[in-house]
Order: C-alpha cells, then structure tokens, then sequence
C-alpha cells in the first residue's frame, strides 16, 4: 500500500491551494498527472494527502460507483468537517445510497421533461432581456451584466420567490460557496436557511404553480417511514440555486472568453445555426466549470495500479478529463463541431447533476441569442478569474458588444 504523505507542500503544484487557481497554469499540472502519474497521491501541509484522479475512464470509474467511493463525508478539498456532518445524507450531493435515490427522486420532480418544456419561452425571454441590457451598453462587465442574473433570476422565477430578492438570494448563493472566509460563508449560508424555511412556511399557506409548491407536494406524497423534514427541503433547495448558479454562470462567461481567443470558431458560429447544439458541450468540455469533487474510500480497493484504503479521499478532476486525448482528439483544440463529445462537467453516474437539461437550456439560448444579435466581440479590459480549485469561471469579464 501507498504510504501516506504528510508536511509542507514544497516543490510542486499545490491542488489544495484555490489561489494557484487564479489563472490557468492548473491545467499544465493536471496534463502532466494525467499522462505520468495518472492516479496518484498529493500531500498537504497539515494532513495525511488525498489522491487525485485525472484520466476520463479512472475518473468515470470513481463516479460511478458509489458502494465504494463515498460522498457523504464531504464532496470537496477545504470543505469543513462539521458542515458537511450536518447535510450528509439530507442534501443530494453529500449522500450515498438508498438514501441518494430517494432525495433525487424528490429533487428531479422539479426537472421533469415537461416542466422543463414549460420553462423554455421564459429562457429565451430571459436571455433575450439580458443581451439587450448588454448590447445598449455597449462596452459592459459581462458576468454581473448577463452571466450572473441568468441562472439566478431564471431559478429564483421557477421557485416563485419574490423579484426584488433575487440578487440578495443570487449573492448569498455565490457568497455560501465562493468566499475565502470560512465565517463569510457559514453567515451567507445560515441566511439563506432562514430565508427559505420562511418561504416552506408561506408556501403552505399558500400554495401555488412554482417549484418549492410542488417539491412540498411530492415531499409530502413520498413520506413514508422517513419523511423528508423541512431542514431537508432547505438544504436541497439552496442545492439546486448553488448548481444552476454555479455551473451556468461560469460557462457562459467562460464560453464567452474562449469564443474571442478563438475568433473562427465565433465566425464559425455567426454563419451556421446548427452549431448551436454541439456549441454547448464543447464550451462545457473547454470551461469546466466543475473543477474537482472529492470522494472516500469506503473498503480497501485497486485503482489504475494503487491499492485505496478505507478512509482515503480521492479527488477526480473533470478538468483534466475533459482533456484526456484518450477520449477526445486534439483536445488543446477548441472546437465547436466536436461530436461526439463525452464532457463530464456534469458529473457521471447516480451524481450527474439533476438540472443538467435546466443547464443546457439556458447555454443554447444563450449561445443561440449570442449568435443571431452579436456582431463583434472585444474584451475591453483583463479577465479576472475565480481563484478556486472547485467551481471555476471569469468573476470579472469588461467586454465590448457591438449588435449584428
């Protein structure tokens, strides 16, 4: 077995550390693990390491099998031990089976197919205002102009909650999850628990067509001997505003970014409509905007070579997969027309992401609204990212849009 590695990280790229992941010299590191050492052990200053898995079939393999390789003792490097105590098994992305499947049936009432075809007119709607709002002022900062309120005010409308919350809920949301400070987040996260027990209470009062009303409904028909409690509810309805908020916002913008690096691929676009679809999953597969997930070992196993412990953390970089070359041909090419394309920014197995068709949804009429309205596109200023080594996007995007 693999001895453990422990001390001062000298010498090398620190995975552990967000602030290496301010720009993208992460992606030369996890290039080099996933073609030398493809499974192998990172040590951290003060703990015993964890391993880090980097080739798209090792890192499918870890998804997929849940009996082995633990979410619910935390799902992410930093995480605090004592949070992740109180969600495990209550929130859909810190459980294991039975209790996963059980939550996800319960969450996934509110992505049904239908209801998601009921939301596409108010997509377009949405982009379509935000674009304009872009466009009119000619040279704007992106992310709080378009990629920011586009998954929050899309979500926050589907979950009935009131417009002049939204971007209070939007910054609690991105507060909870991205700040620095471990008291920053645990203030922004307690205030949202108590914005929505507030809402839970409302909305038995007085329900309506909107997707808090219908997840209580489906709570209430799935209770049974373990009925869901309304902490239970809270926790998973700031799940999905963390995964819609996260993971569309960051793709957008980011798709944005590698659309004027890459200017025949924008010209590529602009001409032909039927890129729209395969657009999606190639801006997914450049941005990965899911860097990493973290899971434990549940029993001694074999993993390309490497004998596993119980108890060991593994982490699986999407980043690095969704580059393997064994997957995708020329993958430091941003294409596109790639097809097929096996991106894994929305996880794989019993984890991939619930909202995943909410997600494309609003990508495509983003990119779609892009195409149609957009002429040109300059960036007007440096792109500042978000210096983090598990959700990952442009936190600040000055660009100048000129209409077709």
């Amino acid at each position: 077995m693999d001895a453990p590695q422990t001390g001062a990280v000298t010498g090398r790229f620190d995975l552990a550390d967000p602030a290496r992941f301010a720009d993208d010299g992460y992606l030369a590191e996890l290039d080099r693990l996933r073609e030398d050492d493809p499974v192998s052990r990172h040590p951290e200053a003060d703990g015993p390491g964890f391993w880090v898995v980097t080739r798209h079939a090792d890192v499918c393999q870890v998804y997929s099998n849940d009996s082995l390789f633990s979410s619910n003792r935390g799902m992410r490097l930093g995480g605090d031990p004592d949070a992740v105590r109180a969600v495990a098994d209550r929130m859909l992305i810190v459980s294991d089976p039975p209790r996963h499947q059980r939550i996800r049936r319960l969450v996934g009432s509110a992505f049904t197919p239908r209801a998601m075809r009921a939301l596409e007119s108010s997509i377009r709607t949405v982009v379509g205002e935000l674009m304009d709002t872009a466009l009119e002022s000619g040279s704007c900062e992106f992310v709080s102009t378009v990629a920011r309120p586009l998954p929050t005010d899309l979500v926050c409308a589907y979950m009935g909650l009131p417009r002049a919350d939204w971007r209070t809920v939007g910054e609690l949301t991105t507060e909870g999850i991205d700040s620095e400070d471990e008291d920053d987040r645990f203030a922004a996260n307690t205030e949202l628990f108590l914005y929505f027990s507030r809402v839970i209470e409302q909305r038995r009062r007085q329900p309506g067509e909107d997707m808090i009303s219908s997840m209580l409904a489906a709570a209430d028909e799935a209770a049974g001997p373990e009925p869901f409690s309304d902490v239970d509810l809270v926790m998973n309805f700031v799940g999905i505003l963390i995964g819609a908020n996260e993971t569309t916002r960051y793709t957008v913008a980011g798709g944005l970014v590698a659309l004027t690096e890459h200017p025949a691929q924008w010209q590529a676009l602009q001409r032909d409509a039927g890129l729209v679809d395969t657009a999606v999953d190639e801006i997914l597969r450049w941005v990965a905007p899911a860097v990493h997930a973290l899971r434990t070992v549940t029993s001694d196993t074999e993993l390309h070579g490497h004998t596993l412990a119980a108890g060991d953390r593994v982490t699986v970089w999407t980043a690095a997969a969704n580059r393997d070359p064994r997957v995708f041909e020329q993958p430091e090419r941003f294409d596109l027309a790639r097809t097929p394309n096996r991106q894994l920014s929305f996880g794989y197995g019993r984890h991939v992401c619930v909202g995943a068709r909410l997600a494309r949804m609003q990508i495509a009429a983003f990119v779609e609204e892009l195409r149609t309205r957009v002429g040109a596109i300059e960036l007007d200023g440096p792109v500042a990212w978000n210096p983090s080594n598990f959700t990952r996007g442009p936190i600040r995007l000055p660009v100048r849009l000129s209409a077709r």
